[in-house]
Protein backbone atom coordinates (compact mmCIF):
# COMPACT_ATOMS: atom_id res chain seq x y z
CA UNK A 1 0.00 0.00 0.00
CA UNK A 2 0.91 3.80 -0.94
CA UNK A 3 2.23 5.96 2.23
CA UNK A 4 -1.17 7.69 3.60
CA UNK A 5 -2.19 10.94 2.13
CA UNK A 6 -0.76 13.71 5.39
CA UNK A 7 -3.82 16.04 6.81
CA UNK A 8 -5.10 19.49 5.73
CA UNK A 9 -4.11 21.91 8.12
CA UNK A 10 -4.89 25.03 9.18
CA UNK A 11 -3.14 28.41 8.43
CA UNK A 12 -2.81 28.69 12.38
CA UNK A 13 -1.67 24.76 12.26
CA UNK A 14 0.54 25.42 9.16
CA UNK A 15 2.27 28.35 11.09
CA UNK A 16 3.12 26.15 14.21
CA UNK A 17 4.35 23.02 12.15
CA UNK A 18 7.28 26.17 10.88
CA UNK A 19 7.70 27.50 14.73
CA UNK A 20 8.63 23.53 15.43
CA UNK A 21 10.68 23.34 12.42
CA UNK A 22 12.81 26.52 13.24
CA UNK A 23 11.44 28.82 11.48
CA UNK A 24 11.04 32.55 12.87
CA UNK A 25 7.49 33.85 11.76
CA UNK A 26 5.78 36.75 12.33
CA UNK A 27 2.19 38.31 12.14
CA UNK A 28 2.48 38.28 8.16
CA UNK A 29 3.24 34.87 7.68
CA UNK A 30 -0.58 33.60 7.63
CA UNK A 31 -1.66 36.34 5.52
CA UNK A 32 1.43 35.13 3.12
CA UNK A 33 0.87 31.51 3.21
CA UNK A 34 -2.99 32.18 3.19
CA UNK A 35 -2.37 34.10 -0.44
CA UNK A 36 0.42 32.12 -1.94
CA UNK A 37 -0.11 28.42 -0.45
CA UNK A 38 2.10 26.50 1.69
CA UNK A 39 3.13 24.46 -0.66
CA UNK A 40 4.42 27.02 -3.18
CA UNK A 41 6.55 28.32 -0.81
CA UNK A 42 7.70 26.17 1.77
CA UNK A 43 8.27 23.29 -0.11
CA UNK A 44 9.57 24.95 -3.74
CA UNK A 45 12.28 26.97 -2.00
CA UNK A 46 12.81 25.64 1.37
CA UNK A 47 16.34 24.10 0.41
CA UNK A 48 18.70 26.56 0.43
CA UNK A 49 18.31 27.17 4.09
CA UNK A 50 17.89 23.67 5.66
CA UNK A 51 20.47 22.36 8.37
CA UNK A 52 21.33 18.93 6.26
CA UNK A 53 23.93 18.10 9.70
CA UNK A 54 21.30 18.92 12.08
CA UNK A 55 18.38 16.60 9.84
CA UNK A 56 20.80 13.39 10.29
CA UNK A 57 18.83 12.95 13.84
CA UNK A 58 15.27 14.15 12.94
CA UNK A 59 12.56 12.89 10.32
CA UNK A 60 11.32 15.94 9.29
CA UNK A 61 12.85 19.36 8.02
CA UNK A 62 15.24 21.76 10.57
CA UNK A 63 16.47 24.67 9.46
CA UNK A 64 19.49 26.87 9.87
CA UNK A 65 19.56 28.75 13.40
CA UNK A 66 18.22 32.32 12.70
CA UNK A 67 16.13 31.66 9.46
CA UNK A 68 13.14 33.58 9.05
CA UNK A 69 10.27 32.86 6.72
CA UNK A 70 10.63 35.97 4.62
CA UNK A 71 14.08 34.38 3.63
CA UNK A 72 11.84 31.34 1.61
CA UNK A 73 9.20 33.97 0.69
CA UNK A 74 12.02 36.26 -0.59
CA UNK A 75 13.17 33.42 -2.65
CA UNK A 76 9.72 32.69 -3.93
CA UNK A 77 8.88 36.25 -5.04
CA UNK A 78 12.67 36.31 -6.98
CA UNK A 79 11.53 33.38 -8.90
CA UNK A 80 7.92 34.90 -9.49
CA UNK A 81 10.36 37.85 -10.87
CA UNK A 82 12.54 35.85 -12.92
CA UNK A 83 9.66 34.15 -14.38
CA UNK A 84 8.35 37.29 -15.64
CA UNK A 85 11.56 38.29 -17.22
CA UNK A 86 12.65 35.04 -18.75
CA UNK A 87 9.49 34.35 -20.37
CA UNK A 88 9.20 37.57 -22.12
CA UNK A 89 12.23 37.21 -23.79
CA UNK A 90 11.69 33.18 -24.38
CA UNK A 91 8.69 34.66 -25.89
CA UNK A 92 10.67 36.58 -28.32
CA UNK A 93 12.77 34.27 -28.99
CA UNK A 94 9.75 31.81 -29.87
CA UNK A 95 8.42 34.03 -32.39
CA UNK A 96 11.87 34.32 -34.09
CA UNK A 97 12.72 30.37 -34.43
CA UNK A 98 9.08 29.67 -35.71
CA UNK A 99 9.19 32.58 -38.23
CA UNK A 100 12.84 31.48 -39.22
CA UNK A 101 11.27 27.90 -39.28
CA UNK A 102 7.85 28.67 -41.83
CA UNK A 103 10.07 30.89 -43.52
CA UNK A 104 12.57 28.34 -44.57
CA UNK A 105 10.09 26.03 -45.27
CA UNK A 106 7.87 27.96 -46.75
CA UNK A 107 10.73 29.49 -49.83
CA UNK A 108 11.60 25.61 -50.48
CA UNK A 109 7.84 23.58 -50.54
CA UNK A 110 5.79 26.52 -51.99
CA UNK A 111 1.99 24.81 -52.74
CA UNK A 112 -0.05 25.63 -49.53
CA UNK A 113 -0.46 22.19 -48.52
CA UNK A 114 3.15 21.19 -48.62
CA UNK A 115 3.23 20.97 -44.68
CA UNK A 116 0.93 18.09 -44.88
CA UNK A 117 2.79 15.98 -46.66
CA UNK A 118 5.30 13.95 -45.41
CA UNK A 119 7.76 13.50 -48.83
CA UNK A 120 8.47 17.36 -48.18
CA UNK A 121 10.43 16.40 -44.54
CA UNK A 122 13.31 14.12 -44.25
CA UNK A 123 13.84 10.56 -43.56
CA UNK A 124 14.02 8.45 -40.70
CA UNK A 125 17.55 7.64 -41.48
CA UNK A 126 18.92 11.32 -41.74
CA UNK A 127 16.68 13.10 -39.34
CA UNK A 128 18.62 15.52 -36.74
CA UNK A 129 18.64 13.96 -33.20
CA UNK A 130 20.97 15.43 -30.12
CA UNK A 131 23.96 14.55 -29.49
CA UNK A 132 24.61 11.71 -27.89
CA UNK A 133 21.47 10.15 -28.82
CA UNK A 134 21.03 6.45 -28.29
CA UNK A 135 17.42 5.66 -29.07
CA UNK A 136 15.73 4.15 -31.94
CA UNK A 137 15.51 6.89 -34.79
CA UNK A 138 13.38 5.05 -36.53
CA UNK A 139 10.69 4.74 -34.07
CA UNK A 140 11.18 8.57 -33.15
CA UNK A 141 10.63 9.58 -36.62
CA UNK A 142 7.92 7.86 -36.92
CA UNK A 143 5.98 9.10 -33.36
CA UNK A 144 6.84 12.70 -34.00
CA UNK A 145 5.92 12.63 -38.02
CA UNK A 146 2.42 10.79 -37.31
CA UNK A 147 2.02 13.42 -34.31
CA UNK A 148 2.70 16.24 -36.20
CA UNK A 149 0.86 15.68 -39.19
CA UNK A 150 -2.70 15.05 -37.46
CA UNK A 151 -2.10 17.94 -35.16
CA UNK A 152 -1.61 19.89 -38.15
CA UNK A 153 -4.56 18.61 -40.38
CA UNK A 154 -6.64 19.12 -37.62
CA UNK A 155 -6.11 22.62 -37.36
CA UNK A 156 -6.79 23.29 -40.95
CA UNK A 157 -10.46 22.10 -40.59
CA UNK A 158 -13.07 24.82 -39.93
CA UNK A 159 -14.46 23.55 -36.18
CA UNK A 160 -16.54 26.29 -34.43
CA UNK A 161 -13.21 26.86 -31.81
CA UNK A 162 -11.30 27.74 -35.04
CA UNK A 163 -9.14 31.11 -34.42
CA UNK A 164 -10.55 33.66 -36.05
CA UNK A 165 -7.50 34.06 -38.45
CA UNK A 166 -7.41 30.74 -39.75
CA UNK A 167 -11.33 30.57 -39.79
CA UNK A 168 -10.65 33.52 -42.26
CA UNK A 169 -8.61 31.45 -44.59
CA UNK A 170 -10.61 28.40 -44.18
CA UNK A 171 -13.92 30.46 -45.67
CA UNK A 172 -12.21 32.34 -48.20
CA UNK A 173 -9.48 30.17 -49.57
CA UNK A 174 -10.27 26.58 -48.13
CA UNK A 175 -6.89 26.39 -47.24
CA UNK A 176 -4.33 27.58 -44.05
CA UNK A 177 -0.59 28.52 -46.02
CA UNK A 178 2.01 27.71 -43.06
CA UNK A 179 2.87 31.05 -41.96
CA UNK A 180 -0.93 31.33 -40.44
CA UNK A 181 -1.44 28.08 -39.10
CA UNK A 182 2.23 28.01 -37.28
CA UNK A 183 0.18 30.87 -35.55
CA UNK A 184 -2.27 27.73 -34.03
CA UNK A 185 0.58 25.57 -33.18
CA UNK A 186 3.01 25.37 -30.04
CA UNK A 187 6.42 26.28 -29.43
CA UNK A 188 7.02 21.83 -28.97
CA UNK A 189 5.34 21.82 -32.17
CA UNK A 190 7.30 23.60 -34.13
CA UNK A 191 10.31 22.37 -32.64
CA UNK A 192 9.52 18.53 -33.61
CA UNK A 193 8.80 20.42 -37.41
CA UNK A 194 12.29 21.67 -37.39
CA UNK A 195 13.45 18.32 -36.38
CA UNK A 196 11.99 16.77 -39.34
CA UNK A 197 12.87 19.33 -41.83
CA UNK A 198 15.18 17.86 -44.81
CA UNK A 199 18.92 19.48 -43.87
CA UNK A 200 19.41 22.21 -46.62
CA UNK A 201 16.28 23.73 -44.48
CA UNK A 202 17.40 23.69 -41.25
CA UNK A 203 20.29 25.02 -42.92
CA UNK A 204 18.20 27.77 -43.97
CA UNK A 205 16.81 28.28 -40.61
CA UNK A 206 20.18 28.94 -39.48
CA UNK A 207 20.92 31.43 -41.76
CA UNK A 208 17.33 33.29 -41.15
CA UNK A 209 18.59 33.77 -37.67
CA UNK A 210 21.92 34.55 -38.91
CA UNK A 211 20.45 37.70 -40.22
CA UNK A 212 17.62 38.98 -37.72
CA UNK A 213 19.98 38.35 -35.03
CA UNK A 214 22.85 40.70 -36.51
CA UNK A 215 25.30 37.74 -36.25
CA UNK A 216 29.16 38.88 -37.20
CA UNK A 217 31.28 36.64 -39.58
CA UNK A 218 33.74 36.43 -36.33
CA UNK A 219 30.68 34.46 -34.15
CA UNK A 220 30.31 31.30 -33.90
CA UNK A 221 28.28 29.76 -36.61
CA UNK A 222 24.83 28.74 -36.33
CA UNK A 223 24.42 24.65 -36.97
CA UNK A 224 21.28 22.64 -37.30
CA UNK A 225 22.38 20.68 -33.94
CA UNK A 226 22.31 24.26 -31.98
CA UNK A 227 19.20 25.55 -33.48
CA UNK A 228 17.46 21.98 -32.15
CA UNK A 229 18.96 21.90 -29.15
CA UNK A 230 17.62 25.89 -28.27
CA UNK A 231 14.36 24.65 -29.34
CA UNK A 232 14.25 22.08 -26.57
CA UNK A 233 15.54 23.65 -23.97
CA UNK A 234 13.66 27.07 -24.21
CA UNK A 235 10.65 24.69 -24.85
CA UNK A 236 11.08 23.79 -21.77
CA UNK A 237 12.17 27.12 -19.73
CA UNK A 238 8.96 28.34 -21.51
CA UNK A 239 6.84 26.06 -20.32
CA UNK A 240 8.32 26.29 -16.58
CA UNK A 241 7.69 30.33 -16.48
CA UNK A 242 4.24 29.88 -18.38
CA UNK A 243 2.62 27.46 -15.24
CA UNK A 244 4.49 29.18 -12.78
CA UNK A 245 7.19 26.32 -11.74
CA UNK A 246 10.26 27.00 -9.86
CA UNK A 247 12.86 28.54 -12.20
CA UNK A 248 16.23 29.51 -10.46
CA UNK A 249 17.66 25.87 -9.77
CA UNK A 250 15.45 24.50 -12.90
CA UNK A 251 17.50 22.16 -15.25
CA UNK A 252 16.72 20.28 -18.38
CA UNK A 253 18.87 17.83 -19.96
CA UNK A 254 22.15 19.10 -17.98
CA UNK A 255 21.14 22.50 -19.11
CA UNK A 256 20.35 25.37 -16.20
CA UNK A 257 19.58 28.79 -16.44
CA UNK A 258 23.34 29.96 -17.49
CA UNK A 259 22.50 27.75 -20.78
CA UNK A 260 19.10 28.60 -21.53
CA UNK A 261 20.72 32.43 -21.92
CA UNK A 262 23.39 31.06 -24.10
CA UNK A 263 20.80 29.04 -26.11
CA UNK A 264 18.40 31.99 -26.38
CA UNK A 265 21.23 33.69 -28.60
CA UNK A 266 20.61 31.21 -31.33
CA UNK A 267 16.88 33.38 -31.65
CA UNK A 268 17.74 37.00 -30.32
CA UNK A 269 20.30 39.78 -30.75
CA UNK A 270 22.77 40.37 -28.47
CA UNK A 271 21.42 43.82 -27.85
CA UNK A 272 18.38 42.19 -26.18
CA UNK A 273 20.57 39.09 -24.38
CA UNK A 274 22.27 42.03 -22.87
CA UNK A 275 19.27 43.71 -21.73
CA UNK A 276 17.88 40.46 -19.67
CA UNK A 277 21.23 39.89 -18.36
CA UNK A 278 21.21 43.42 -16.49
CA UNK A 279 17.52 43.08 -16.13
CA UNK A 280 18.10 39.70 -13.92
CA UNK A 281 21.54 41.08 -12.40
CA UNK A 282 19.63 43.85 -10.93
CA UNK A 283 16.89 41.69 -9.84
CA UNK A 284 19.32 39.35 -7.99
CA UNK A 285 21.09 42.14 -6.41
CA UNK A 286 17.69 43.57 -4.92
CA UNK A 287 17.33 40.17 -3.37
CA UNK A 288 20.77 39.05 -2.06
CA UNK A 289 20.48 40.42 1.12
CA UNK A 290 17.11 38.87 1.71
CA UNK A 291 18.46 35.25 1.95
CA UNK A 292 20.39 34.81 4.68
CA UNK A 293 21.36 32.54 6.39
CA UNK A 294 21.36 30.76 2.90
CA UNK A 295 25.41 30.38 2.77
CA UNK A 296 25.58 28.30 -0.62
CA UNK A 297 22.75 30.36 -2.60
CA UNK A 298 24.92 33.53 -4.36
CA UNK A 299 22.11 34.16 -6.93
CA UNK A 300 24.13 36.19 -9.66
CA UNK A 301 27.18 33.19 -9.21
CA UNK A 302 24.18 30.25 -9.43
CA UNK A 303 22.59 32.28 -12.27
CA UNK A 304 25.90 32.29 -14.34
CA UNK A 305 25.33 36.28 -14.40
CA UNK A 306 29.65 36.80 -13.09
CA UNK A 307 30.93 34.17 -15.51
CA UNK A 308 32.65 34.31 -19.08
CA UNK A 309 31.13 31.91 -21.32
CA UNK A 310 31.88 30.69 -25.32
CA UNK A 311 28.83 30.73 -26.99
CA UNK A 312 26.71 27.33 -27.64
CA UNK A 313 29.29 25.16 -26.17
CA UNK A 314 26.33 23.12 -24.79
CA UNK A 315 26.29 19.11 -25.25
Amino acid sequence: MGAQLKEFKSIAEQVDLLKSRGLTIDQETSTVLLRDNYYSIVNGYKDPFLDRQAMQAHAEDVYKRGTHFNSLYSLFLFDRELRRITFFYISQAEAALKTATVYAFCSKHRRCRDYLNQNEFTQASDMLVPKGFRGDKSVLFQRNMTKLINIMEKKTILKPWTKPFTRHYLETHRDVPLWVLANEMSFGNMSHFFQLMKRQDQIAVCKNLAVTTYRLDTQPKLTPHVILRAYDVLVHFRNLCAHGERLYCARHKGAAFPDMIRLLEAALPQKLIAQMRNEVDELASLYESKLQPSSKLNLEDHLGLNRSYTQYEIT
